[in-house]
């Protein structure tokens, strides 16, 4: 009894140390249908009656598939939840994204349209006009807000040909669809939304 405690314990220990605990869980059951495998044959020449090995080869095989029912249960559970969680995190962080970017977007477009009654100026300058030192050499963008710079990274991207500033936001928190999308941060498969400034007025999109 004391060989197979410790045997399952330390099948489950070592794993969860390395922050693999559904790997340690696993194992450990493993290992501890292994043992009643064992101990049911190191005990079956002593059963003297039929009845009571049937007995013994019934409870444990309950045992056995009820912890697999109940393990993949909670695994389930487990993986929706998180997934939820996601989305949760997803949908905060769009929402926040299109609210604060998109209201300084609008901010520009307002001087631009104000300044284009007067003279035939770009929405590129007026946007560089506009942020000036926010507009980092590196291609980062600051917003108002710097308290959104620690959950969030933002980019900006001028297109004089097409006459279109964009602003795009990565959400180090928040899962794209696609895992092997590769975010301008150099991060991988994380959400990306796109916001634009043209002189029709200002987009929002999600990138993956």
């Amino acid at each position: 009894m004391t060989g197979g405690v410790f045997f399952t314990g330390l099948l489950y220990l070592i794993p969860s140390l390395m922050g693999y605990i559904w790997a340690g869980l696993f194992l450990s059951f493993f290992g501890a249908t292994v043992y009643l495998i064992v101990l049911y044959k190191y005990g079956k020449k002593n059963f003297k009656e039929n009845n009571s090995e049937k007995t013994t080869l019934t409870f444990f095989s309950l045992l056995v598939i009820s912890s697999v029912i109940i393990f993949s249960f909670d695994y389930y559970k487990a993986t929706f939840q998180r997934e939820l969680l996601n989305e949760i995190r997803v949908t905060i962080d769009s929402s926040v994204i299109e609210s604060e970017v998109r209201a300084e977007l609008l901010e520009v477009y307002r001087e631009y349209l104000q300044a284009n009654q007067e003279s035939d100026i770009s929405v590129t300058e007026v946007a560089v006009g506009f942020f000036g030192e926010r507009l980092e050499n590196d291609g980062k963008f600051l917003v108002k807000n710097p308290e959104l710079e620690k959950d969030l990274s933002f980019l900006f991207h001028k297109d004089p040909e097409s006459d279109s500033f964009s602003v795009y936001s990565v959400a180090e928190h928040s899962k794209s669809m696609d895992e092997d999308f590769e975010n301008l941060d150099g991060s991988v498969g994380l959400l990306q939304t796109k916001t634009t400034l043209t002189n029709k007025g200002v987009s929002h999109e999600r990138q993956n």
